[in-house]
């Protein structure tokens, strides 16, 4: 009997001990781990994720107030002062920070300036210049910090460096919208040939102006007869070649001066001189040559006119487009010309040239 008492006690306490390591490894606990695994690795796919999100956002084309550094070759004559004055206007409009220098003529002082502009952080490069091929390095250079290019009113183009856009008058279709009104008024005259005088700078944009007023004068059906050609860099030089012109030539019928520089210089001198038989038609359009036109000694017949503030305000926004819109322009864009005489404004269409 003690004996069956004593198995049934064993049988009892065996299935105490089975019921205790049943509790011990329960499924819960399995289940507890699985659910932080996963909420571990939803956590760590997240992180993984978020930056790629980041890379997809384009960036940002909000505007933002621009540091602008503009290079002008020259302040000393009136069209680049008006030029100059015209795009830090549109600058300050647009809440922008403008940076001028000025080369005073010199092309090196030009390119050691437009280095100096690029070491200041300056967002966009304007520059306008008569030696653009003597600028490579600043091209360069602007290219290597993606700073972009503009330019304005310069002939001349480096061999190596990219710009965005430039905007111009053509020197020779400009010119010969002058010499074709000059040749009109001679022939209207009666005058079926001219002796001519012509003052510049020699340089590439001089020529190509001059060659453009006596093509023009030559359409109209007056023959050229070429004098003399003097290279001047100043009105006080103009004036003195002109005084020398004078003193060589008995009769001059038509100056071609290719600048308000030259054509004042040279008016200036036959006015001293009371030499009133020639005829000067110009290149600039700058407001004391039309005053000459209209209230002088009548030698200063026409100048050929620009738009430099248009150019300069043309330019102020392209920038902003490019910059914040990614806009595209044609390489070279040009700036109408037109002539101012004694008839008055008058455009190319005026005058019959297509």
């Amino acid at each position: 009997m003690k004996k069956i008492i004593a198995l049934l006690l064993a049988a009892v306490m065996l299935v105490g001990l089975v019921a205790c390591a049943s509790k011990t490894t329960d499924t819960p606990k399995e289940e507890t781990t699985t659910e932080s695994t996963e909420t571990a690795k939803t956590e760590e796919t997240a992180t993984e994720e978020e930056p790629a999100a980041e890379t997809e956002t384009p960036e940002t084309t909000e505007e933002r107030p621009l540091t602008i550094g503009l290079s002008m070759y020259t302040l000393e004559y009136p069209f680049y002062v008006t030029m100059c004055d015209a795009f830090e206007a549109a600058c300050a409009e647009k809440g922008w920070t403008c940076i001028t220098t000025n080369a005073s003529t010199d092309a090196s002082t030009q390119l050691n300036n437009c280095l100096d502009l690029i070491n200041k952080g300056i967002d966009a490069l304007v520059l306008t210049s008569w030696y653009g091929d003597a600028l490579s390095e600043a091209f360069l250079a602007c290219n290597e910090k993606n700073i972009p290019v503009f330019l304005m009113d310069t002939s001349t183009l480096p061999d190596e460096g990219e710009f965005v856009t430039r905007i111009g008058t053509v020197n020779y279709d400009a010119g010969y919208v002058g010499g074709f009104y000059a040749g009109q008024y001679l022939k209207n005259e009666g005058k079926d040939s001219v002796d001519v005088v012509a003052l510049h700078s020699g340089d590439e944009v001089s020529t190509s102006r001059r060659d453009g007023i006596l093509a023009g004068v030559e359409a109209a059906g007056v023959t050229v007869n070429m004098l003399n050609e003097y290279h001047s860099a100043s009105r006080e030089e103009s004036m003195a070649n002109f005084e020398d012109a004078m003193t060589s030539y008995d009769k001059i019928d038509l100056v071609v001066a290719t600048s308000a520089q030259h054509g004042m210089g040279a008016y200036s001198a036959a006015e001293a001189a009371g030499r009133d038989e020639m005829l000067i038609v110009a290149y600039d359009g700058e407001q004391e040559e039309m005053d000459a036109i209209d209230n002088g000694t009548g030698t200063y017949l026409a100048t050929v006119t620009q738009d430099p503030a248009g150019m300069a305000r043309t330019i102020a926004d392209e920038v902003g487009e490019y910059i914040f819109n990614g806009a595209t322009f044609e390489k070279f864009q040009s700036a109408p010309a037109g002539v101012y005489g004694k008839d008055g404004q008058l455009s190319a269409a005026d005058l019959g040239i297509n």
